[in-house]
């Protein structure tokens, strides 16, 4: 399986969702799934999830507490999820809110595990 259906797949199983980002250590996005904004847009906040996920992996190895599976924002009109892929790539799910959090987490880490698998084994 491709990761661009693994990415057009997590778009269209998570109701109200904007975006899925694929993004590499750098903060570039290697592709994306977009149903509403603009891809430039959508790749902007690729790049600072990334930098926000490096930020949280940080802080969490100071204070010994593990890295993170998920980082979730939540914000007035949307909720972002980010989940860390190795060698500092990561995937980004965009989602209006209302959205089920649970469903949104669950399809993220199906999805990354399935791009880990295709790409980084």
């Amino acid at each position: 399986m491709s990761f661009e259906y693994t990415l057009a797949n997590l778009l269209a199983n998570n109701d109200r969702a904007i975006a899925v980002i694929f993004v590499d250590e750098t903060g570039e996005t290697v592709d994306l799934a977009v149903s509403d904004f603009t891809h430039y847009d959508m790749k902007i906040m690729g790049a600072y999830m990334g930098i926000y996920l490096r930020q949280m992996q940080e802080l969490a190895t100071k204070l010994e507490a593990g890295l993170p599976d998920v980082l979730h924002i939540e914000k007035d009109k949307i909720h972002l999820f980010t989940a860390p892929l190795p060698d500092g790539y990561h995937l980004v799910l965009v989602q209006r809110r209302p959205a089920n959090v649970g469903l949104s987490r669950r399809t993220l880490l199906k999805a990354r595990d399935e791009i880990a698998r295709e790409i980084f084994d």
